[in-house]
């Protein structure tokens, strides 16, 4: 009983930290990414915020993760070819699952061909 305390405790702890830590997207953020501007985009994010979670209202995205949402194909090809994790996970859907759920078909099957797993 005291394990399956501790280690729902441990889960939720690490959940809650994920969720503070987060960074919150700026309004220019966003835009860079709707724009689909490569260069934009590098203007408004370091190489080093390929792979964190950013705050939107109430949800958690890596860029990966929203330009997959709202279909932005350049952004998606730069950031997989820029080492992006393609499987990266900030708040309850994968850049794979929240390109299908918006049906953007041929984000999706880049990421599909470019080994995102589907869960």
């Amino acid at each position: 009983m005291k394990k399956i305390i501790s280690t729902t405790l441990i889960f939720g702890i690490s959940i809650f930290a994920n969720m503070l830590f987060a960074q919150q997207m700026t309004k220019e953020q966003r835009k860079a990414i709707q724009s689909d501007n490569i260069a934009e985009f590098k203007k408004q994010f370091a190489a080093a915020d390929y792979n964190k979670c950013f705050e939107v209202k109430t949800d958690s995205y890596s860029p990966l993760a929203y330009s997959s949402m709202f279909g932005k194909k350049s952004i998606v090809e730069f950031l997989i070819s820029n080492k992006a994790d393609i499987n990266k996970n900030c708040g309850s859907q994968t850049p794979l699952a929240l390109a299908e759920k918006f049906g953007r078909n041929d984000v999706a099957k880049l990421l599909t061909k470019k080994g995102a797993a589907k869960k």
